[in-house]
């Protein structure tokens, strides 16, 4: 029962660092968390199951468009999975250019956004390139957070 415990709260914990939550099997552990609807950073987030089921937003991004983050707290990626390492986080309104969609980990999105497997590869963040911003050629973020 005691190991339970623990793997339920280690699971909370690394929800918390996707920006947004992800399912148990692409913690992001090791990362700090920031909750998407407020920005805020918390030590834990509840899990997936409580949190309600959000209402669709408008179609996914394409790519070769531009689309805008619809959550703050939204994490910007190495790789298009929960466990890539964090180069940034971006808030509501933040506008990037979207290189292409691709499907990475699944990702919960909690009370913001949508969840699913498809993950935006992003060339631009706010008018910057990712190479002059970040100094790689992209970042990944869930496109559930975007519209």
């Amino acid at each position: 029962m005691r190991r339970r415990l623990i793997l339920v709260g280690v699971l909370a914990v690394a929800l918390a660092g996707c920006g947004g939550s992800s399912t148990p099997s692409p913690s992001a552990s090791g990362l700090e968390s920031s909750a998407p609807s407020t920005g805020a950073s918390s030590s834990a987030a509840p899990l997936a199951s409580a949190l309600p089921t959000p209402a669709p937003t408008s179609a996914t991004p394409v790519a070769g468009a531009d689309a805008t983050a619809v959550c703050d707290g939204i994490s910007l990626r190495k790789l298009p999975k929960a466990t890539g390492a964090r180069v940034k986080s971006i808030n509501t309104g933040t506008v990037v250019h979207v290189a292409a969609r691709v499907t990475g980990t699944a990702y919960t999105a909690g009370a913001c956004g949508n969840s699913g497997d498809t993950w935006l590869k992003i060339d631009k963040v706010g008018g910057k390139t990712a190479k002059a911003a970040f100094g790689v050629s992209y970042v990944y973020a869930a496109a559930g957070f975007f519209q």
